[in-house]
Parts: structure tokens; C-alpha cells; sequence
């Protein structure tokens, strides 16, 4: 999938591939954890906006904004 995806130029995480196939087998086993796999989730949907916030509010702190 890694090694598909940077072929094409597209960016994807080994982790989230990673974790993505681990899901994936979870689901067709029927053995998914489903509190786990909505933690990650949430976790991949937070990380960029919380991220981008905490950034803004450093570069304000640090006196950078002009």
C-alpha cells in the first residue's frame, strides 16, 4: 500500500496503514475492539486542527505575529 501510494506521489503514513490493516482484520475476524478503533479515530481527526491551534497560540505567545 506504501510502496502504491508513493509510486503515485500520494502521501499516506505507514502507521495509518498499518493500523488501517490491523482494523481491517479485526472487522473481518469479528474481533475489532470498537472503543479502540473510535479512540484512533478521533485521535487521526484531532491531530491536524489541535495541532495547527497549539501552533498558533506559541507563535502569538512568542511575539512572532507582528
Amino acid at each position: 500500500m506504501v510502496t502504491a501510494a508513493s509510486r503515485l506521489g500520494l502521501p499516506v503514513s505507514t502507521t495509518h496503514v498499518s493500523v488501517g490493516a490491523l482494523f481491517g482484520i479485526g472487522l473481518v475476524n469479528r474481533t475489532a475492539r470498537w472503543r479502540t478503533v473510535l479512540t484512533i479515530l478521533l485521535a487521526w481527526v484531532t491531530t491536524l486542527p489541535l495541532g495547527a491551534a497549539l501552533a498558533a497560540v506559541v507563535f502569538a505567545a512568542a511575539g512572532l505575529a507582528g
